[in-house]
């Protein structure tokens, strides 16, 4: 089954200041399957975030059609849940009161979202954590309370928006082992931006690789791994390592010739 659908999407933008028109998006067409993991990625500035914003119904598109479970979007709504960069908890609330926002503001009762806080608290190793506030937490684990907080409300779609950039290395690593660990847990339909490649091809099924503004489709490219997936037997595989190498050829406007003696 397909749960969201871009179709010839493109955006204009007038810089209001100079009045020049910018085209951020020029042609862009792709699906993701439900229960798949799908990673964007492109040059800096062609517009991989934009198509997030769209899909998330932030900002207008200038057209063409982007659906979710079948339904046009025209606006946000619960059925696509947004991880953003800067994690955007509630500094009053505790974890468990972060977690279950959502669950309330749809009129759940409060045993019913508790347990079901507690229980993703659970799944991203956030458990002994209910009722401490956002600032007593490191920057991984208010990472891990944004996903929790899409995770627990099941949106058909989570969108995630470059979610680990801000964080270090040995961090980034830990949480991209926990996301591939609990997307096969829970198989959440999920897309994914980043400028990583190899955060890209580690944790997803398929990759969307865009050309320079105005960006177009330049190929989608699969990826072989099996699943489950571990971050050091991955790197050190050839099919990691062959999709990474295709990925950066893209990227470099190269046309990518891997193992075919050329």
């Amino acid at each position: 089954m397909t749960a969201m659908v871009i179709d010839n999407l493109h955006k204009r933008y007038v810089d209001r200041y100079t009045g020049e028109e910018i085209v951020a998006i020029g042609d862009v067409s792709f699906s993701v399957h439900e229960g798949e993991f799908v990673s964007i990625l492109g040059p800096s500035g062609c517009g991989k975030t934009t198509v997030l914003n769209i899909v998330a119904g932030f900002i207008e598109k200038t057209r063409g059609t982007v659906t979710v479970g079948g339904t046009e979007v025209t606006a946000p709504g619960p059925d696509r849940g947004v991880v953003f960069q800067s994690h955007a908890l509630f500094p009053w609330k505790t974890v468990l009161g972060n977690v279950t926002f959502g669950l309330r503001m749809k009129g759940m009762d409060k045993a019913r979202r508790e347990q079901a806080g507690r229980d993703v608290l659970e799944l991203v190793g956030l458990s002994g954590f209910e009722r401490k506030y956002p600032h007593e937490l490191s920057g991984g684990m208010q990472q891990r309370l944004g996903v929790a907080r899409v995770l627990v409300n099941e949106p058909a779609v989570m969108l995630m928006d470059e979610p680990f950039a801000s964080i270090d290395a040995q961090t980034r690593r830990k949480l991209q082992q926990d996301l591939t660990a609990l997307f096969e847990l829970r198989r959440p339909t999920v897309f994914f931006v980043t400028h990583d490649i190899e955060e890209a091809v580690f944790l997803s099924d398929r990759v969307v690789v865009l050309s320079g503004r105005p960006s177009t489709v330049r190929d989608i490219v699969e990826v072989p791994l099996p699943r489950p997936r571990n971050w050091h037997a991955a790197v050190e595989s050839t099919d990691f390592r062959t999709t990474v190498t295709r990925i950066e050829s893209l990227l470099s406007g190269e046309e990518a010739h891997v193992g075919d003696g050329s």
